[in-house]
């Protein structure tokens, strides 16, 4: 007669503790609520067919196809040790019946079942609470050392990965068949929120404070070296991109960046005419002219403008601050349709810069 053996088939598996330690128990097989086992008779040679019988600890027979499957010919058994099923010693009897229609004894292998459920941490390989940002993906290994793994969704990997904030356990069977289970929190960080805001233009002599602070945040790293919640850009400097990266409580970081772009007062936009009939538009000679949405007047400093008819006679100027032309001449008469030629002398800091062109008085 083939002797009975024990083959371990991890499916699922318990969150329940070994238990039971009677001394005359010590050498049984042990099996956790929760997982399923293999059992199967040694030396099989494929010309018997098996006969099983599981009775359950009150004498209860377990149903072929609900508390387990048979294999091939019987040869060996998948019991799924149910969540709910009493704990103690489970009687596993065996008889192979031949092809040349003998009976063989019965062989019967006593099978510890454990049940009580207890919280075991898992070593200090998973924390009970975790914490990643979002975009990264959080990594639960209890180590190796056990037999089974059994997570929440019922993956069975020692290892397990999360992008997903939730509560995380796992299911361990040991090499003594010792059931255990460890929870964990998982919380996925939001990025922290920086913003330099749009991109924007600069002119000699103006500066433009960039601020991040938040309460939140621990670690601040500029582009130009600076570590404080804050620094100034000119517009001296030339055209800049500057960014910033911030590390919040959380380990979490993010970035912004802005593009500062210096003005050319080497070419500004001089507009070429006019309509001086108080219409309210264009109205007036406007110089300068709006420079990517700036206006220049506040950086510009003693402009002086003289204004020709096409004979080459003084018909407008102005010195100091810059005031707007609306089409007179010095003696506050309107001038006639015609093309009048301008030149414009300014300084901006220390430097100065000279324009000629033509405007026409459009009427």
């Amino acid at each position: 007669m083939k002797r009975l053996r024990n083959i371990l088939f991890l499916l699922i598996f318990s969150v329940s503790a070994f238990t039971l330690s009677a001394q005359e128990q010590a050498d049984l097989p042990m099996a956790c609520v929760g997982h399923t086992e293999r059992y199967g008779v040694k030396g099989f040679n494929g010309i018997s067919d098996f006969q099983w019988t599981i009775t359950d600890p009150d004498g209860n027979i377990l149903q072929q196809g609900t508390d387990y499957n048979l294999l091939a010919r019987g040869d060996s058994i998948d019991i799924l040790w149910r969540e709910g099923m009493k704990g103690g010693i489970y009687t596993l009897q065996v008889v192979e019946h031949t092809d040349y229609g003998c009976t063989g004894n019965p062989y019967v292998v006593n099978v510890v079942l454990n049940t009580p459920e207890i919280f075991i941490p898992i070593s200090n390989n998973i924390p009970d609470q975790v914490g990643v940002c979002l975009g990264n993906i959080a990594t639960l290994d209890p180590g190796s050392g056990f037999r089974h793994y059994l997570w929440q969704d019922g993956s069975t990997n020692q290892v397990y990965y999360t992008g997903e904030s939730g509560t995380f356990y796992v299911r361990l069977v040991n090499a003594n068949y010792s059931c255990s289970y460890d929870i964990t929190q998982v919380t996925v960080h939001p990025l922290p929120v920086v913003n330099l805001g749009n991109d924007t233009t600069l002119f000699a002599n103006q500066t433009l404070l960039l601020d991040v602070y938040n309460s939140d945040f621990t670690v601040y790293n500029w582009s130009t070296g600076a570590i404080t919640p804050s620094i100034t850009v000119d517009g001296q400097s030339g055209d800049q991109l500057i960014w910033v990266k911030v590390t919040d409580i959380h380990g979490c970081s993010n970035s912004d960046s802005i593009q500062i772009w210096a003005a050319n007062y080497s070419n500004l936009r001089i507009p070429t005419a006019f309509t001086p009939n108080k219409d309210g538009v264009n109205d007036t000679w406007e110089f300068p002219a709006p420079y990517q949405g700036q206006d220049l007047r506040g950086y510009i400093n003693d402009v002086d403008v003289k204004v020709f008819n096409r004979w080459g006679k003084l018909v407008w100027s102005s010195k100091g601050a810059y005031k707007p032309w609306d089409g007179k001449d010095l003696n506050g008469r309107e001038l006639p349709m015609d093309s009048y030629h301008y030149i414009i002398v300014f300084t901006v800091g220390d430097k100065k810069y000279e324009y000629k062109g033509s405007v026409t008085i459009i009427r």
